[in-house]
């Protein structure tokens, strides 16, 4: 199983000198997201916490310097005419880290969820980020000298491709109409596949794995579970929100939709059928199951205690492909 880098454990630099900091590798952590799982939040509250985060030994690098210039190359550059760009990408990447390394941090936290795909392309692919391991490889190469943690947090398929289809309606994204929801359901794409895809792509690094229900509203715990960095608790968690019912309702009305083409029960926008949701909960009680069980010793699941597999909810499907899901369908806005 990849290994932990615990603040107590071999890795702990915090009794060094300066000198002695600056002479060891910068502990990288990578958080891709994933989109719609309280990124935006875990990202507010480092930038709020910048000076406490600093005192812990730790240097943040947000989407302003990720999308301001750092990240170039990374993807372009794989296509073999552009390998100039990646060299000049992992280029940069190498020099930037060194130069945190020199100031005597132990750990650089990058956040991104863009680095593992957009969410304008997923949702057009009807497929859960295609081409995730290949680029989250090549975003992480760049740090390649440097002991690398990638941090990824999940989300019920339900709740996770409703609020993706909310958040894209307000920018002129697909409507959740019938054959789009049937490829959503269909799709045999797995957060699993995700975690096995950037393992099986950087079998040095340590992942680390949590899911929104449980953790999206701890940024604090979040943080020092990746780092060791104690922060204050988040007093504000809503960060990018989805757009509301309403404003859905509005938004739809303005594009010439009839909102009563989707279900709103108790109000909130859902896009799914009962059906549809409860196969979409079956395939994410599989995956908590796979996680709870140790991943196959390909990541570290962090939510434990938080979420817990009944002995109930650890059985078989009537098919035998893993677990029913035990909570009830969430209706978000």
């Amino acid at each position: 199983m990849l290994t932990l880098s615990s603040p107590n454990g071999p890795h702990d630099q915090r009794h060094k000198t300066v000198a002695e900091r600056k002479a060891c590798p910068v502990d990288v952590i990578i958080h891709i997201g994933a989109h719609r799982t309280a990124s935006t939040a875990l990202q507010h509250h480092l930038a709020t916490h910048r000076d406490i985060v600093a005192e812990g030994g730790g240097v943040y690098w947000g989407p302003k310097v990720t999308r301001g210039g750092l990240f170039r190359g990374a993807i372009g550059g794989l296509e073999p005419a552009l390998a100039w760009q990646r060299r000049r990408f992992n280029g940069r990447c190498a020099m930037r880290a060194d130069a945190v390394r020199q100031t005597g941090a132990t750990h650089l936290i990058i956040s991104d969820e863009n680095m593992l795909g957009s969410l304008r392309a997923t949702l057009e692919d009807t497929i859960l980020y295609r081409d995730a391991g290949r680029r989250i490889s090549a975003h992480a190469e760049g740090f390649a000298r440097h002991r690398v943690t990638v941090g990824i947090c999940v989300r019920s398929y339900v709740d996770w491709w409703t609020s993706a289809m909310a958040f894209r309606l307000s920018r002129g994204g697909p409507l959740p109409r019938v054959n789009l929801r049937e490829h959503l359901v269909t799709q045999p794409r797995r957060w699993r596949h995700i975690i096995e895809e950037i393992a099986r792509v950087l079998p040095d690094a340590t992942v680390m794995v949590w899911t929104y229900e449980a953790l999206g509203h701890q940024p604090d715990r979040i943080l020092h579970d990746l780092c060791g960095i104690a922060t204050p608790p988040a007093s504000d968690i809503r960060q990018n929100a989805r757009p509301s019912a309403d404003k859905l309702r509005q938004q739809m009305a303005e594009f010439g939709i009839d909102p009563q083409e989707f279900h709103w029960p108790d109000g909130q926008f859902m896009p799914f059928t009962a059906h549809e949701a409860e196969a979409l909960n079956a395939q994410y009680a599989e995956d908590l199951a796979w996680l709870a069980a140790g991943a196959g010793g390909l990541a570290d699941f962090i939510d434990a205690p938080a979420v817990q597999i009944s002995n109930e909810t650890a059985e078989q499907t009537a098919d035998g492909r893993g677990t029913d899901h035990g909570g009830e369908t969430r209706y978000l806005a």
